[in-house]
């Protein structure tokens, strides 16, 4: 074999691994395990692990069901992320002078028992959101202080489903209102409802009350609050 078909194969293995990683790091994001995938179009958990390896490409019938599950498939190819506009209630942008763009981070939050976040703050590209509209549906919130989250997890269904994006106002460091905020403790994140109690102290559960969990929060444990949700990408105002 010549030196010019070894190069070609090296080639070939890198961006097979490279295609294997992103696939991996895809699948963690989004809380998937390789045999999730079974039931998601009779693909095998050994397909996936030799994919993920960089033993094969991922077939295009996979990359085409992932999406619809997902995954960033111009990310797990390319190695690129393109912002798109959600897409959901909100209206499009009239222009430029009513577009804002919104940052979406790829730190998840859990709502679901905190055991598979991703804890990684990264600014995955920003999504252009018209002004008018953040102005009739959050009105009370500075459009410059608000960002998006994923949501993954079942604790809060019926306010926030997961795969939802949840809009959260990063002004809002004091849980002085009771609301859904997003927490973290421990280096993870979590989406979580916050009531007050008389005694000062703050109740922190979930929404859905077949895995509804129940904290109580006295000033002592070492939680930040990193701002209360204002708008779940479901439609409904918080």
């Amino acid at each position: 074999m010549n030196a010019k078909n070894v190069e070609k194969l090296e080639g070939g293995a890198q961006i097979r691994n490279a295609i294997g990683e992103r696939l991996r790091e895809e699948r963690t994001r989004l809380g998937l395990k390789p045999t999730d995938f079974q039931t998601m179009g009779g693909w095998s958990s050994r397909s996936i692990y030799d994919w993920e390896s960089g033993r094969g490409s991922p077939k295009a019938e996979f990359l085409a069901q992932a999406e619809d599950s997902g995954l960033d498939v111009q990310y797990i190819i390319t190695g690129r992320r393109i912002a798109k506009p959600l897409t959901g209630p909100a209206a499009a942008p009239a222009g430029d002078a009513d577009t804002i763009r919104i940052p979406l981070f790829s730190a998840t939050g859990s709502m679901g028992k905190g055991n598979d976040l991703i804890t990684e703050d990264v600014l995955m590209g920003e999504i252009p959101v018209s002004r008018h509209w953040l102005g009739l549906n959050v009105p009370r919130s500075r459009p410059e202080a608000l960002q998006l989250v994923h949501a993954y997890g079942d604790s809060m269904l019926g306010t926030l489903n997961s795969g939802d994006f949840a809009i959260v106002d990063t002004d809002c460091q004091v849980a002085d209102i009771d609301g859904v905020y997003v927490l973290q403790a421990n280096g993870q994140l979590f989406i979580k409802r916050v009531t007050r109690r008389m005694d000062g102290a703050h109740v922190i559960t979930s929404d859905n009350p077949s895995v509804r969990t129940v904290d109580v929060l006295d000033g002592t444990q070492p939680v930040r609050i990193c701002g209360r949700v204002v708008y779940g990408w479901n439609g409904r105002r918080f």
